[in-house]
């Protein structure tokens, strides 16, 4: 199939089955599942059966990226940010701008940059590092995580999704 994913088990139908649910919906999706099993296949599938398949697929890792570099990264920067910021330069959000952004291993994120992200699946709006202008954006979002979010939520390892309209929509595809 055009989605890269293969099987005819129970199993694999029943995820084609939420694969097809989760690309006729708008809302934020959180794909679970070890590493190795076919999460960003997945967030592709969505993204390529959904009405956003022409548009970009931006896939980060974000376990790669320093709190710092993931803000100017998904946000963007201004001229003179921080040290070394020459020019103004659009972020991955914006990269995105009416697709999809993939945000792999969602659980290695600190508590700031999860703040910040839940700020832009609430309102829908970036602001470049070193900018008090926000700009809004069309991005559907797609996490993945190796971990439990919900465990680690409860933990106080991770800040808890249950705050916005949109999010507490999100699809869970396990």
């Amino acid at each position: 199939s055009r989605s890269g994913l293969v099987g005819k088990s129970p199993a694999m139908v029943g995820v084609y089955r939420l694969i097809a649910r989760a690309a006729r919906s708008e809302a934020p999706v959180l794909v679970m599942g070890e590493s190795g099993t076919g999460k960003e296949l997945v967030a592709r599938a969505i993204h390529a059966f959904s009405p956003r398949a022409k548009k970009p697929f931006v896939a980060v890792d974000c376990s790669g990226l320093t709190d710092t570099l993931l803000e100017a990264e998904f946000f963007g920067r201004t001229t003179g940010a921080f040290t070394g910021a020459s020019g103004e330069r659009s972020g991955l959000f914006e990269a995105a701008e009416g697709g999809t952004i993939f945000l792999d291993e969602l659980a290695s994120t600190s508590a700031g940059f999860q703040v910040s992200l839940l700020r832009v699946l609430q309102s829908g709006e970036v602001r470049r590092v070193g900018s008090t202008q926000t700009k809004r954006i069309d991005v559907r979002v797609i996490g993945a995580s190796n971990a439990s979010l919900r465990e680690m939520a409860a933990a106080a390892q991770f800040r808890s999704l249950q705050c916005g309209q949109s999010v507490r929509s999100a699809d869970l595809l396990r």
